[in-house]
């Protein structure tokens, strides 16, 4: 039980750091302020974490998860993957 927790953690951690990542690649830490090394826990980052996660928040309230969209962001995300 014990190996299979530390496998699940393993997991969700590479898969958050992957997602930081592309946070990253799509601008939208520097367009928040956001640098390296900023602790988005600490009080004094609060601003910035709650901006970011409100504007993400309105875009996932904001869009349709049709077959049209996703394709079209897929054909995005893959140019900015590439490009990067």
């Amino acid at each position: 039980m014990k190996k299979q927790q530390q496998s699940d953690r393993q997991r969700r951690t590479r898969l958050l750091i992957q997602a930081g990542g592309i946070l990253q690649k799509s601008g939208l830490l520097d367009a928040f302020l956001i640098a390296p090394g900023d602790d988005l826990q600490d009080h004094e980052n609060f601003e910035k974490a709650s901006r970011l996660l409100g504007f993400l928040s309105a875009c996932f309230e904001n869009n349709e998860f049709n077959e049209e969209n996703l394709e079209a962001w897929q054909s995005l995300g893959s140019r900015l993957l590439r490009y990067f």
